[in-house]
């Protein structure tokens, strides 16, 4: 019998952002199973990457070829710069399709990242295991439909899995969450005291501290002004605010935040050297800095392009007495399990994913003052409740240090007992393994799925939306399946109004798309219109649908 082939889309795993560090981790767990033959279809990563050569799977890169060789083509440089969704793999995902024929395709990004699966004409021909992250309620309508299309589905928390399972009324097939761990320079340090002394710290010191992105859901005015409040009530002087932070980005103004809240003196952040590469603590003096370490101007504060080592980076988190994660939402909250894997006890927002992790390791939710509803996706978002965090700072601090010591002992022990990459890995194993996999003779070797759109009918002056949207889809797309979905729900819309959303790529079937661009605008919509995209959509089957045949003759899969 032979192996089932997976295919998972995500980006690359020689990066280390949060999507390929955990494609990189559950690949490297299936891996050691030896029982699939696997594949990556890798965002970022160009498709002779030299980066990719030690990957001891199938590699599929996204991007062309623009600084290895042989070179792109400008055509296919262009090609691959003509849709914001090209970069996520939809440009290349039938080839590789074709070429790796998987039985399964994963993917553990953003809705507007992994729908293209969902729209390929080679959907019926894989099974589709999703882990979507969910990072706010309600999510919106087409995002679930799709989800529940999907055959199995995985999330990064228990929260995100509650949301989804009430939203689609346990239309989806769900299978629990599946969350990432931390990477293994991530323990306590024997002795934090000493710690903090070797970054040039007072060793008596507490630190209250964060690592955020200088993002607009990383809400550092409501932290500021929270730590504000502590030291307003307490009146100590030997507690810092630890930000791990870039600046400038393309979030908030951290110098004014500063200044607006008085705490030059209290705010700790990290500064790179140029030269070394080594990190250190330091107030905020600015974006450009001098080194400790060479005396020379240029250090700069940590940023996505100038970063630390996970070594380096759980050093700096071991200076932290409490953690604390101040955003309006998270779709995970990597940095919870980080600091937990150093032994250092949690507290932050009490939403979202935020609030199966807090729960998981027992730190301290601080409830919402309120949520608001986003325009630009529906979803709502945390306020946070600054009163509240400012007395949990002060009677979390208050504690002895043999207490604090015993909370952080239990952080850990509940890192080790949720949060570890072996049992995440085994929950996509299960599932990979209760999978029946049809003959190829049923799936990359089925007869064509060729049909003729109908002609464009004389409408009669009374045809109504829901009529004319039935009659688009089962005899122009000629896709019966997808008679009673949230597409013919949209069309039937879209018709009665005459209006509909732009998306990205002129694809009418994706209308949250056109979030991700940051394009919401109306366009005109009639029947014309919505004839000509079910006909674009068709001959874009039947075209790959011919490929599909002619690649399988050609390799001697199928005979004449």
């Amino acid at each position: 019998m032979r192996k089932k082939r997976i295919l998972f889309c995500s980006e690359a795993t020689f990066l280390n952002t949060g999507y390929a560090t955990y494609t990189r981790e559950i690949l490297n767990y299936l891996h050691s199973t030896g029982k699939y033959e696997l594949a990556e279809m890798s965002s970022y990563g160009q498709r002779n990457d030299p980066r990719a050569k030690d990957i001891p799977w199938g590699y599929y890169g996204i991007a062309p070829n623009t600084d290895c060789e042989p070179k792109a083509s400008q055509q296919e440089v262009d090609a691959y710069h003509s849709s914001g969704t090209n970069q996520f793999g939809e440009w290349i995902f039938e080839h590789v399709c074709l070429d790796f024929m998987p039985d399964i395709v994963c993917d553990i990004r953003d809705f507007w990242m992994l729908e293209f699966a969902e729209r390929s004409p080679f959907r019926r021909l894989f099974k589709w295991c999703i882990m979507p992250t969910v990072d706010a309620r309600p999510q919106a309508r087409q995002w679930v439909a799709s989800y529940a299309g999907a055959d199995a589905c995985l999330t990064y928390s228990d929260w995100a899995g509650g949301v989804l399972e009430d939203q689609s009324g346990g239309g989806i097939n769900y299978l629990g969450s599946a969350p990432p761990s931390a990477h293994p320079a991530y323990h306590p340090v024997e002795d934090k005291a000493a710690h903090k002394k070797r970054f040039g710290l007072d060793p008596d010191c507490k630190i209250i501290g964060t690592v955020m992105r200088n993002q607009r859901r990383k809400l550092y005015p409501d932290l500021f002004e929270a730590f504000r409040k502590f030291l307003d009530n307490t009146a100590r002087k030997d507690v810092y605010l630890y930000c791990h932070t870039s600046y400038p980005d393309l979030g908030w103004d951290i110098p004014e935040l500063l200044q607006q809240h008085n705490l030059s003196s209290y705010v700790l952040f990290t500064y790179i050297c140029p030269e070394t590469k080594k990190p250190f603590p330091s107030l905020f003096k600015g974006a450009v800095i001098q080194s400790p370490f060479t005396g020379k101007w240029g250090a700069t504060l940590s940023n996505v392009k100038n970063g630390v080592s996970y070594e380096d980076l759980s050093s700096i988190v071991n200076l932290f007495d409490l953690y604390t994660q101040y955003a309006n939402c998270e779709g995970f909250g990597l940095p919870y399990v980080e600091a937990a894997a150093c032994g250092v006890p949690v507290c932050g927002t009490d939403y979202s994913a935020m609030e199966s992790e807090i729960r998981k390791l027992e730190g301290f939710p601080i409830k919402p003052k309120a949520l608001y509803k986003e325009l630009e996706t529906g979803c709502l978002r945390a306020v946070p409740d600054n009163e509240l965090a400012a007395k949990y700072f002060e009677s979390f601090l208050s504690k002895g240090e043999e207490q604090r010591a015993e909370e952080g002992k239990r952080t850990r022990k509940n890192f080790e007992k949720h949060f570890q990459w072996h049992m995440s890995g085994k929950k996509w194993e299960d599932y990979f393994d209760s999978v029946d996999i049809p003959d190829i003779s049923q799936t990359w070797c089925a007869p064509p799925d060729i049909s003729e759109p109908a002609p464009k009918p004389e409408l009669p002056p009374n045809a109504s939306a829901v009529d004319l949207s039935r009659f688009l889809i089962a005899e122009v797309l000629r896709d019966p399946s997808r008679l009673d979905t949230f597409l013919e729900s949209r069309m039937t819309r879209d018709l009665t109004y005459r209006s509909a959303t732009s998306s990205t790529g002129g694809m009418y079937f994706n209308e949250s798309s056109a979030a991700f661009d940051g394009l919401n605008t109306r366009s005109n919509f009639d029947f014309n219109m919505a004839y000509d995209n079910m006909v674009h959509q068709r001959n874009r089957i039947n075209q790959w649908e011919q490929k599909r045949i002619e690649t399988m003759h050609q390799r001697g899969i199928l005979q004449r």
